[in-house]
């Protein structure tokens, strides 16, 4: 930590550079979306805009650590859908009959910190005003300070504003349990200036947009899965019993940093023995034993497009009889739920089906006596929309050509349930990532074994099929 100590003395003295330094800033992801796909994205949002209302996009917020260290940012979805902009501390206004800056309208103003370029050394490169204007092709960009100002302008006459996320969705007090909405704050202080002005978040275009992927979508998408797959492959070919949980994790996002991965898209499940039956279980610091399964629940994210993948595998390389059984039921039903991924079918179809081979087997082997008592054991959704985020936006309605969607169905059995011990303790999932399309349902993530002599092949061959 002597670094840390070294940045507050420094700081305190004299937070700069040498004179004459500049930094360049360089736009990190070269290969993603077009700013043209951007622009269309604006223009559809602004042509659904009726002209006596506007939208405001607020990026996340930065999540402070301890004292001077934040976590890793990372940008909200929806500003990030409209605009590609990676940067902390701005927000997007649409405004469609335009507003008045310096004598010219404009009709997509982007707030923004300008670059403190004496601060650069410290703190890093990020876009400023010339940057957004520049490199993402927003109409104009002001300083971040003007927000309130121009706001103020904006809203008069206005009668309804669109916000699709506010900066924090909640906060809880520590005594008392009581919520404290900052959604619920902003819409009193708005109608306390523009006392006729409606406030709507969510907004259901930007769900509908965000449903189905375009073709750059589907590749950074691939992508994700592409890395993913890799971390699944290499992580069963190097787990082996006596691994902590944790060991079997960082194998994992090793693959996925080493392949490009800018982060993981949501926090890394691997659950051995008890821990695969809880469903979001991610303490991972149980020590594996010689009979265990390992639940794997894990996707990379690329460019802010996720994956959402998992195997469950024996730490041995081979399953026992009772799991191997629990095992093929579940890919029976995930196969069903797969089956059922086609345009026009109801979104919890391939749920339907998945529960129906569920019930069916787990009362052949009477672990349930009647076909309700399946959601004792499998407990949760078969499927989610995915996307820039795992549980992504979407209408949850007939499925459509180019969404992607999970088929993730789960068999859990803890210690306790009232069935033969012989169960206990055996939780198993298998999920895929799959693309809807006109004919048949595509599964991105497919070159990951899925059949349990496949996976015992792969694990014992220790080379990638």
């Amino acid at each position: 930590m002597i670094y840390l100590l070294i940045f507050i003395t420094a700081s305190s003295i004299c937070l700069g550079q040498a004179p004459g330094v500049t930094f360049k800033y360089h736009y990190p992801y070269k290969d993603g979306i077009p700013n043209s796909r951007y622009k269309e994205r604006r223009e559809t949002v602004l042509n659904s805009l009726s002209p006596k209302s506007a939208l405001i996009a607020f990026s996340a917020d930065i999540r402070n650590r301890q004292n001077d260290v934040d976590y890793e940012y990372r940008q909200n979805s929806n500003l990030w859908y409209l605009t590609g902009m990676p940067d902390e501390g701005c927000a997007l206004l649409l405004v469609p009959n335009g507003v008045i800056i310096d004598g010219k309208s404009y009709r997509e103003i982007m707030f923004v910190k300008p670059r403190a370029v004496s601060q650069e050394a410290w703190t890093g490169v990020r876009m400023g005003i010339d940057e957004v204007e520049s490199i993402l092709g927003i109409e104009k960009a002001v300083d971040s300070k003007l927000m309130q100002e121009i706001l103020d302008s904006v809203l008069v006459g206005r009668d309804t504003l669109f916000i699709p996320n506010y900066p924090t969705s909640s906060v809880k007090k520590p005594i008392g349990g009581k919520m404290m909405y900052i959604e619920t704050e902003t819409k009193n202080s708005l109608h306390e200036k523009f006392p006729e002005l409606y406030i709507k978040s969510p907004v259901p275009l930007l769900a509908k947009m965000r449903e189905i992927k375009d073709a750059d979508e589907l590749r950074l998408m691939q992508k994700a899965i592409d890395i993913s797959a890799e971390g699944h492959i290499e992580t069963m070919k190097k787990a082996k019993p006596g691994m902590n949980e944790y060991e079997i994790e960082a194998i994992m996002e090793y693959t996925f940093k080493r392949l490009g991965a800018e982060d993981v898209g949501y926090p890394s499940i691997v659950g051995s023995n008890y821990n695969a039956c809880i469903l979001h279980y991610i303490s991972n610091r149980k020590q594996t034993e010689s009979n265990d399964m390992i639940l794997a629940d894990c996707g990379a994210e690329y460019q802010n497009y996720t994956a959402d993948i998992t195997r469950t595998f024996p730490v041995t390389g081979r399953y026992t009889k009772e799991q191997r059984i629990i095992y093929n039921i579940v890919l029976e039903a995930q196969d069903s739920g797969i089956i059922a991924c086609r345009a026009g079918n109801a979104f919890r179809e391939p749920h339907k089906r998945a529960m129906e081979v569920v019930q069916k087997r787990l009362m052949e082997l009477e672990i349930i006596s009647k076909p309700e008592e399946a959601r004792w054991y499998f407990n949760h959704g078969t499927s989610h929309y995915l996307g820039l985020d795992v549980h992504d936006a979407g209408t949850s309605t007939a499925l459509k050509p180019n969404s992607v969607i999970t088929v993730e169905p789960g068999i859990y059995i803890p210690e306790g349930s009232p069935c033969n011990k012989k169960w206990w303790n055996i939780g198993v999932r298998i999920e895929d990532d799959i693309l809807i399309t006109e004919q048949e349902p595509i599964n991105m993530s497919a070159k990951i074994p899925r059949k349990a002599e496949d996976i015992e092949r792969l694990m014992q061959s220790k080379t990638t099929p």
